[in-house]
């Protein structure tokens, strides 16, 4: 049981203010909430689950430089979608063939593989060697910080101009973007 309260609160804790959690928060603002929700759980879900299972075996196989500049060219290609077609790049990510779940879930998995919080997962997984409880504690703590996310999203979805929203949307996955360019280069 320490380890289900410890993976949650280390993971809460480090995913607030995370790009996860405002990945979440901007693909709160254009789709709905609830494909939002069951999307980044299962994403999480995946990452967490890699994370007790593999742990850093899959780093052998797959460079970790390699995943993050994957994640920072997706992170990219939203931001500018969004600047250079506003709602009529949502409209396309929600019409898409395969549909705005598959996008979060992609999006999201790419982004979160290495980062901080699976790190921590794998840690904890050999810390603690209860990798359920472990794996419930982490995707718990990952899924209700952004959770905070999508509310926050949806509320300034309501609140804010559409054309507003797309600004700030674009700009948060720009930022992620180049700061995840960065953490590349540095490994």
């Amino acid at each position: 049981m320490n380890a289900l309260i410890s993976s949650f609160i280390l993971v809460f804790a480090s995913e607030m203010g995370d790009k996860s959690q405002f990945m979440a928060m901007a693909f709160a603002t254009f789709i709905k909430a609830r494909t939002v929700l069951i999307s980044i759980l299962i994403a999480a879900l995946l990452n967490m689950g890699i994370a007790v299972l593999f742990g850093s075996f899959i780093t052998e196989y797959i460079p970790i430089k390699y995943v993050k500049l994957l994640a920072a060219i997706s992170f990219l290609i939203f931001g500018l979608m969004t600047l250079k077609n506003g709602h009529e790049g949502h409209e396309k990510i929600r019409k898409s063939k395969y549909g705005p779940a598959f996008t979060i879930i992609s999006t999201y998995f790419i982004s979160e593989f290495g980062d901080k919080t699976q790190l921590s997962t794998l840690a904890l997984t050999a810390t603690y060697k209860s990798p359920i409880f472990v794996l419930l504690g982490a995707t718990a703590g990952i899924f209700m910080a952004d959770v905070i996310g999508i509310i926050l999203g949806v509320y300034l979805g309501k609140k804010l101009p559409t054309k507003l929203l797309h600004y700030i949307s674009a700009f948060i996955f720009i930022i992620f973007g180049f700061i995840t360019l960065y953490e590349a280069k540095t490994l």
